[in-house]
């Protein structure tokens, strides 16, 4: 089999139409699938998936065997935990033969892990994390460029890919325009503590940090500038959003953890020393080394310095021009002005060709504008 030919199912079931089941609805529409699409969901998101498109079909969970029986491919888009439950379901029924079945969980041992134990052998199973998302939720909130220039990291239980799943990494670059790699499970589960995981929960450490001080020292929280904000923006993310995730990788997060508690305490060693020379240069390099232009394990805003005037209505010109050009900010700030001559605004937006495009059209509209790195 060629590894770049995609094998295209006819009828797809998405277990779940939320924000990434619905998004994966609409990526699929808008590149031309022309097979069928049935959702599985609460009676509410199955009525907005089909009034915008995202599906063909949809019904109630309860629906589970009948839509399978129909399926070539099954994408469950549900939490960490509910994905488990739902592998369980289907290893009850009675499954087509060479059926596909993937998730997107954030983490991958342990569902690999259940979908080995409770699925028979004629199904075939590869792990999926898009990493992709928005702050939003729901299908209301879906997306049709959700994925694209997205990591789409797979996890075949085997670790190395078989032909079927480099055939249905093509139908996903395709289909999706992502980019994929190929992990083993606990590989992906490591990398995803270290770089993501770990920050969140370091994150949150230094929220709670400013607040304590902020209870001692009233007005240290209205200090803090806009550095705290971008390391900490990550804090922001709800628990229950991140239950799941912590619950099927705290095994691995927590060795990680002791391990940032180690260099913490020879960074206070340092410091004393006056030797912290070496770590913030060998940081820096290594910073040098992360791509700016996409999508991760943590998805950055792309951000743009804008150079404005003190005037009334300033921020409403900004904002109307790039309104004008169908041009999404997700987030605003300003950082530093004079009273009489102006400042800097920071506007924060979801892909580095959203921000390049801001800049030339605020370029056309007079200001001087460029993109943060």
């Amino acid at each position: 089999m060629n590894e770049t030919t995609p094998v295209v199912p006819r009828t797809i079931v998405i277990h779940s139409v939320g924000l990434l089941g619905g998004s994966l609805g609409l990526a699929l529409k808008a590149s031309g699938f022309d097979g069928t699409i049935i959702g599985l969901s609460s009676p509410a998101a199955i009525q907005t998936a089909k009034n915008l498109g995202c599906i063909d079909e949809g019904y109630g969970y309860d629906a589970l065997s009948d839509a399978v029986a129909r399926a070539d491919a099954v994408f469950i888009c549900s939490p960490i935990l509910a994905i488990i439950e739902c592998l369980e379901k289907l290893g009850s029924l009675s499954l087509p033969e060479g059926l596909l079945v993937t998730d997107v969980g954030s983490t991958k041992r342990t569902i690999v892990g259940a979908a080995r134990e409770f699925l028979p052998e004629h199904v075939h199973f590869v792990g999926g994390h898009p990493m992709s998302g928005s702050e939003k939720s729901g299908p209301s909130a879906a997306d049709p460029y959700l994925f694209q220039n997205a990591l789409y990291v797979l996890t075949p239980p085997g670790g190395a890919p078989a032909d079927r799943d480099t055939a249905f990494a093509a139908f996903l670059k395709r289909y999706l325009g992502c980019r994929h790699a190929f992990l083993d499970p606990e590989v992906h589960d490591t990398i995803a503590a270290t770089v993501s995981h770990v920050p969140h929960l370091l994150a949150v450490a230094l929220v709670n940090l400013a607040k304590a001080a902020d209870d001692r020292l009233p007005g240290t929280l209205q200090l803090a500038a806009g550095g705290f904000r971008d390391v900490t923006r990550i804090a922001s993310a709800p628990y229950a959003m991140w239950h799941d995730i912590l619950t099927t990788n705290k095994e691995t997060i927590a060795p990680i953890l002791d391990a940032c508690a180690q260099l913490l305490t020879r960074m206070r060693a340092d410091l004393f020393d006056d030797n912290l020379g070496e770590q913030f240069d060998r940081a820096q390099r290594a910073r040098e080394q992360i791509p700016s232009d996409r999508k991760g394990f943590i998805n950055p805003l792309h951000e743009v310095l804008v150079v404005a005037k003190d005037q009334p209505g300033i921020i409403a010109s900004i904002s109307q021009s790039l309104a004008a050009e169908n041009i999404n900010i997700k987030d605003i700030e300003v950082v530093k002005v004079r009273e009489g001559e102006g400042g800097t605004i920071k506007l924060g937006f979801d892909g580095q060709a959203t921000a390049i495009r801001a800049i030339e059209v605020l370029g056309r509209h007079g200001f001087s504008a460029w993109e943060r790195k």
